[in-house]
């Protein structure tokens, strides 16, 4: 082959390659960097559905404790009826906001949730119990009301098990322990 030729070809072999390297050279770095974006967008989303489980809970939580004092409250005749319904309507109001939030994610149930009926049941029950004050039929009512706050609490734990199983499929992440 003459050397002029080969000169040529050698050229045009160089400016093919580095025109191949110069093109895909920033694609590569292009696809890297979204690649990393959407991982960490999955990690800022699964952070963000842990963060909604966990209003949730607590929401649930201080239902439960406002529950626990109103019984308390209400065994020993001192329950005020008014400060409790404002307790029961706000932490209500809270859990159903949060429910919804993981309904919309498809993790919960809103309307549906046993947990939030067992709350409202519970929370009837306790104040039926306070507006009997001392009666002296009032033993029944002081079982019935520790059932369903026993209700609630289980309920709370079954409804939790189940978010967290859904929210650990969602998420990619091991929840359960």
């Amino acid at each position: 082959m003459d050397t002029a030729l080969l000169g040529v070809v050698c050229g045009a072999a160089g400016t093919v390659v580095g025109a191949a390297v110069a093109y895909l050279g920033p694609l590569h770095l292009e696809r890297r960097r979204e690649r990393l974006e959407r991982e960490v967008g999955m990690e800022d989303r699964a952070a963000a559905d842990i963060a909604r489980y966990v209003n949730a809970r607590t929401a649930a939580d201080q239902w439960l404790d406002l529950l626990r004092r109103g019984y308390q409250a209400a065994l020993e005749n001192r329950l005020d009826l008014a400060r409790c319904d404002e307790g029961v309507v706000r932490c209500s109001d809270e859990l159903r906001l949060r429910l919804t939030e993981l309904a919309h994610l498809g993790m919960s149930e809103s309307r549906t949730n046993p947990a939030f009926t067992a709350f409202r049941r519970a929370a009837e029950e306790i104040r039926r119990r306070a507006a009997d004050g001392g009666r002296a039929d009032n033993g029944d009512r002081e079982s019935v009301a520790l059932g369903r706050l026993e209700a609630c609490a289980a309920e709370r734990t079954e409804w939790a098990r189940q978010v967290l199983g859904r929210l650990s499929a969602r998420t990619g992440l091991d929840l359960s322990s």
